[in-house]
């Protein structure tokens, strides 16, 4: 008997896939590499080479799209189901997404050398005899489109500028700008419509009552006051990144020649944020410090805000750790007595010793004074070389040594007034604030991180046998420290005098509808009469 073994035809379509086409009509298929795909008749392989598209030549903008990607993105038929793959979208180049683009805000970036035709076209934007308030203007707005700012710099930038008195924010109800509006306006017109800062006519110019032109005034108000509130100081890049946005603004007006006559205050200005840079810093490493171990011992032992805060033998339940942060801030009993003790010897008058003595035996230790009351710093004294000494030895080991903080009475803006009688009232408001002078005992290491005139918010208390201490930390702030009705006024329009154009139009009807002096309207008239016939008949 013949044996009828079926021949075979190899086909190939030149995409890794042989089709096997038998002697009796039906088809196999072979693939030397996934995916796999399987050609059941003449026209699910027509189907196939219909759909399918060769791979471009085309060089990927990203490494990971080598040619081997390329040719998995073409189009092909699975399955015989007729739906094809999407080819993936390529990312645009990092240049055209603005990536690593130059933002103007680096270290040593400054502003290009003007051509003749910028200095020319400045010259006449910035000219001396045009108001303050239209040169500003457009600075603030030239200034804007040539910086490359994130969300972050922009909101620094917008808030400064709210506070300075400028208007910020898109233009309400413009309708917004098409191709029709901007094709016959100039660049100085576009830049003008689309601008998200304004400086309002009510400014006036420089002279007006109301107002006037303070840029150092408005840098200490914004960065002592304003920027702490507003913005979370937690390192010394946060705070470099805020500063620069304003110092970079300044130097652009330096640059430009914008205002002239007050180079002076620009100048100022400028120092203002460089010592806000330092100062705000040390301010934020200090707030977790003060009011130092010794003052916190104080408050532990004698009564404060700051006892019972320590708990160690809770430590190890797992509802404490959300407490870790107050926690730290306390201190055991244990641990205060040996911080009190050792401060009061290496502090302390033998006088100031021997009561405290007297005082611990018969139990009569109390706080005799509470002021709650600003302070500034006027000198830092670390502690003397007997000081470190002591504290090496067994009285004062493993404690930091305590050196001298002098302060005196800041009269701060918003503390609430005293308790007066009308007549201490009248007699304080004529007489001069008194400023008494403290030293307070704090350790080396919160020192180095005050400065003279730093300022904050305490309660001083006064213990029986004369050792002063404080424990309640309501402000730190700066030297320059400055606070401005400018942050009353942010958001603050002037109340319109004029009505509406419908509410005008609602009141000229009702007034036309009311009759005339000397007209009556029927009613009365008809009263009138009335009235006259019953006296006739009386």
């Amino acid at each position: 008997m013949p044996n009828h073994q079926p021949s075979e035809e190899v086909i190939s379509d030149g995409c890794g896939i042989h089709s096997h086409i038998l002697a009796n009509g039906q088809k196999l298929t072979q693939t030397e590499s996934p995916p796999v795909v399987h050609v059941n008749d003449e026209a699910q392989e027509a189907n196939f080479k219909n759909n399918y598209v060769a791979p471009e030549d085309e060089v990927a903008d990203d490494e990971e799209h080598d040619e081997a990607s390329i040719g998995q993105e073409a189009r092909v038929t699975v399955g015989g189901t007729g739906k094809a793959k999407k080819k993936s979208k390529k990312k645009k180049p990092k240049s055209k997404r603005g990536v690593n683009a130059i933002s103007g805000f680096e270290e040593y970036y400054v502003d290009p050398p003007l051509t003749s035709a910028e200095a020319e076209e400045e010259q006449s934007l910035y000219h001396e005899s045009l108001p303050f308030r239209e040169r500003i203007e457009v600075a603030i707005q030239r200034y804007s489109a040539k910086r490359n700012m994130d969300s972050a710099r922009k909101n620094v930038f917008d808030k400064w500028m709210a506070y300075g008195g400028v208007d910020t924010g898109p233009k309400m109800f413009s309708g917004g700008l098409d191709p029709n509006t901007i094709s016959d306006k100039t660049a100085a017109e576009i830049r003008t419509l689309t601008a998200t800062h304004a400086v309002g006519q009510d400014k006036g110019d420089v002279g007006e009552p109301e107002f006037v032109v303070d840029f150092e005034g408005v840098a200490k108000g914004f960065l002592s006051y304003h920027l702490p509130i507003h913005f979370d100081l937690y390192s010394e890049e946060a705070i470099k990144s805020k500063t620069n946005v304003i110092r970079n603004f300044l130097n652009y007006l330096l640059h430009h020649d914008v205002c002239p006559e007050f180079k002076g205050q620009i100048y100022a200005t400028r120092d203002i944020v460089n010592q806000a840079e330092r100062e705000l810093w040390m301010i934020t490493q200090a707030s977790g410090l003060l009011p130092g171990r010794f003052n916190t011992a104080c408050s532990e032992l004698f009564g404060g805000q700051l006892q019972g805060l320590h708990f160690t033998d809770l430590a190890d339940q797992e509802w404490t750790k959300e407490f870790a942060a107050v926690a730290s801030s306390g201190i055991s009993p244990e641990m205060a007595k040996h911080t009190f003790k050792a401060g009061l010897i290496a502090r302390g008058e033998q006088d100031v010793i021997q009561a405290y003595k007297k005082q611990s035996d018969a139990h009569k230790i109390k706080v005799v004074k509470e002021t709650a009351t600003g302070l500034e710093v006027t000198e830092l004294l670390p502690a003397e070389q007997e000081i470190l000494e002591l504290y090496q030895t067994s009285v004062g080991k493993g404690l930091k040594p305590l050196g001298r903080l002098k302060v005196k009475t800041w009269h701060y803006p918003g503390a609430p007034p005293e308790d007066l009688t009308e007549e201490e009232e009248a007699a304080a408001a004529t007489a001069p604030k008194e400023v008494k002078e403290y030293e307070l005992w704090v350790e080396d290491n919160v020192l180095s991180l005050c400065f003279v005139g730093m300022k904050f918010i305490t309660t001083i208390k006064e213990l029986s046998f004369g050792v002063l201490y404080f424990d309640q930390m309501r402000g730190i702030y700066a030297s320059f420290y400055q606070m401005l009705p400018n942050d009353l006024m942010i958001g603050w329009r002037k109340i319109e005098k004029t009505w509406l154009p419908m509410r005008e139009k609602a009141v000229q009807n009702e007034e036309a509808d009311e009759p005339e002096d000397g007209e009556g309207n029927g009613v009365d008239d008809e009263v009138t009469d009335i009235t006259a016939q019953d006296e006739a008949k009386d």
